[in-house]
C-alpha cells in the first residue's frame, strides 16, 4: 500500500508523541489532517496548535466525510477503537502508526534507532547532526520538542534519509490478548542503518522474558538492507553476543562499536562533568576527538557517539558532527531544564525503565556532587513496576530525597492493588536508610510538600513516563 497516495487523514490518538511527529510528516507532505484523542493535555500540544490541527475529544466522533485513509495507535484499544471500528464499516483504508511509519521511512535511506533508553535522545541527535550540516532529512522522533529545531517529525520529497526511533512494543498490543501472533512496532522498518543503544528486558506485558526480547530484536537486525550498517553499544555483553550470531546470517553487514570499552571502535577515553558542561574524548580508527555537550551524563556521550558513527555512514566527517552537536541542547523531557525559582533548580526526564532512572540520577549527581538531590517519581505500568521492583528500589541510590505520587497506569491494562508506590517507597527506605522517600495522593499535594520543604541550591529532578511534568507549571 502506499500510505501518500491518500489526501485526507485522520488520526486516532494524534497527541501521542509519535503519532504527532507522523502527523508533521503528512502535512508536509501536502496533506490534510484531524484527529482525536482525550481531552488531558499532551507535550505535543504546542506543535499541533501551530500547524493547525484541528483534534476530537472523544473517540465516538463521527469520522469526516472527507476522511479516506485512518491511523490508529496502539494506545486506546488499538483496532478495537470505536472510530476505528467506523473505518472499517466504511471500508476506509487502515495504517498502524508503525505501519504508516514504515510506509514514509522504506522510501528513504533509513536511520533507525532502537534500545531500552536512549532512543530518542540519539534519534534527536542524529537528526540534529544531518539538518546541521545542510543533508536536510526526513524524520520522526518521539518527543514533545527538540530545541533548535522545533519541530519533531518533517518530510521533504527530496530527503534522501529518514530518521526514526524503532520500538520493540507491539503494533497492536490488544490483539496479543486475543491469541494474536505479536508483530513488534520495528517490524515494518527496513533501514540502511540500525543503532542499538543497548539491550534490557522491557515491557513485561507483551514479551514472554529477555530471550523473546532478543530474539526479537535479532529478527530485526535481520532486515537492515543488503551491505547495511548495524552500530552497537560495544559495552552491552547481550548486546556483542546477538551481533556475533547475526554476522553469520548476514556477513554482508558492517557492524561497528561504540562504548567505554577499548575494544569497542569508538571508545571513550576521559570523561569529565560539571553543572552545565560534559567534555568527552574519544578514539576511532587510531585519532583522538573531543567531545563538548551541553546534557549530562556519560550514557549521553555514548549516545552521541552512536549518531556521530551513523552520520559518518551518511558523509558526515566526525569533527563536523563534533562541531554541531556542542550546540545540541537534547529533548523535551530528557533531562531538560525547566527552570530556576527560588534559587532551585528544576530539571526532568522521561526515564521509565530502572536501568534509565539510575543512570539519569547518576548523571545529575556527577554535575551537582554536593548539592541536595530531589527526585520526584512516578512509575510507568503496574506490569513494568512489579517486574523490575528490586531494580526500581535500588535505582535511587545517589538520591538525597524521593518523592512518588500513585503509578501512572497504561490504557492497556486494569488496576493491580498488589504493587504500589507506597510500596516502592518503603522499599528504597530499607534499602538505604539516609534516603527520606514517600508517595503524595496527587500532585498538587506533592507540589504543596516541595513547595514548603525545597530550599535555595537544591536541584529538584521530576521523572516518569506519566503526567509528572506537570508539576513544573504549579511551582
Amino acid at each position: 500500500m502506499q500510505l501518500l497516495t491518500y489526501h485526507s487523514f485522520y488520526l486516532v490518538g494524534i497527541k501521542g508523541v509519535a503519532m504527532t511527529a507522523l502527523a508533521q510528516c503528512l502535512l508536509d507532505a501536502g496533506k490534510e489532517v484531524k484527529g482525536s484523542d482525550v481531552f488531558e493535555e499532551f507535550v505535543t500540544e504546542k506543535i499541533l496548535r501551530r500547524r493547525q490541527v484541528q483534534i476530537d475529544f472523544s473517540f465516538e466522533t463521527k469520522l469526516p466525510a472527507e476522511c479516506d485513509c485512518v491511523i490508529y495507535t496502539a494506545a486506546h484499544q488499538g483496532v478495537d477503537n470505536p472510530q476505528v471500528v467506523q473505518a472499517q464499516a466504511r471500508s476506509l483504508p487502515i495504517f498502524s502508526h508503525a505501519q504508516a511509519l514504515g510506509e514514509l521511512f522504506n522510501q528513504k535511506k533509513g536511520v533507525a534507532v532502537c534500545g531500552v533508553g536512549g532512543k530518542s535522545t540519539t534519534s534527536a541527535m542524529v537528526t540534529w547532526i544531518l539538518e546541521k550540516t545542510g543533508a536536510q532529512p526526513s524524520f520522526a522522533v518521539g518527543v514533545g520538542n527538540i530545541p533548535g529545531l522545533d519541530k519533531t517529525g518533517k518530510w521533504l520529497e527530496t530527503s534522501e534519509h529518514f530518521v526514526a526511533e524503532a520500538d520493540e512494543y507491539a503494533a497492536n498490543p490488544s490483539g496479543i490478548t486475543r491469541g494474536e501472533t505479536l508483530i513488534p512496532r520495528f517490524a515494518y522498518l527496513e533501514p540502511l542503518v540500525t543503532i542499538c543503544t543497548n539491550l534490557q528486558f522491557d515491557h513485561p506485558d507483551v514479551y514472554r522474558d529477555f530471550e523473546h526480547t532478543q530474539a526479537t530484536y535479532l529478527t530485526f537486525f535481520n532486515q537492515l538492507k543488503p551491505a547495511g550498517e548495524l552500530v552497537i553499544n560495544g559495552d552491552d555483553p547481550v548486546l556483542v553476543s546477538l551481533t556475533q550470531r547475526l554476522q553469520t546470517q548476514r556477513p554482508d553487514l558492517k557492524i561497528t562499536s561504540f562504548g567505554r570499552s577499548t575494544t569497542a571502535q569508538a571508545y571513550l577515553q576521559k570523561y569529565e562533568s560539571a553543572a552545565g558542561k560534559t567534555i568527552s574524548t574519544f578514539t576511532f580508527g587510531g585519532q583522538t576527538y573531543t567531545l563538548e555537550l551541553q546534557i549530562p551524563g556519560q550514557f549521553n556521550v555514548l549516545n552521541a557517539l552512536a549518531a556521530i558513527l551513523a552520520c559518518r555512514t551518511m558523509g558526515v566527517s566526525i569533527t563536523e558532527a563534533c562541531r554541531v552537536l556542542k550546540e545540541f541542547r537534547s529533548t523535551m523531557r530528557r533531562v531538560e531544564f525547566v527552570g530556576e525559582k527560588n534559587g532551585v533548580k528544576y530539571y526532568d526526564d522521561y526515564a521509565h525503565h530502572p536501568h534509565e532512572v539510575k543512570q539519569v540520577i547518576k548523571a545529575f549527581r556527577e554535575w551537582f556532587p554536593d548539592t541536595k538531590l530531589v527526585v520526584a517519581f512516578q512509575s510507568h505500568t503496574y506490569s513494568r513496576t512489579k517486574s523490575f521492583f528490586p531494580e526500581f528500589i535500588s535505582a535511587f541510590g545517589e538520591a538525597n530525597e524521593v518523592v512518588m505520587i500513585p503509578i501512572f497506569p497504561s490504557a492497556r491494562e486494569a488496576f493491580d492493588p498488589s504493587v504500589t508506590s507506597q510500596m516502592l517507597c518503603q522499599g528504597i527506605e530499607k534499602e538505604f536508610p539516609l534516603i527520606k522517600a514517600q508517595t503524595f495522593d496527587s500532585i498538587n499535594d506533592l507540589v504543596r510538600y516541595l513547595k514548603q520543604t525545597l530550599k535555595p541550591g537544591s536541584v529538584c529532578l521530576t521523572v516518569g513516563a506519566g503526567d509528572i511534568y506537570h508539576l513544573h507549571e504549579q511551582l
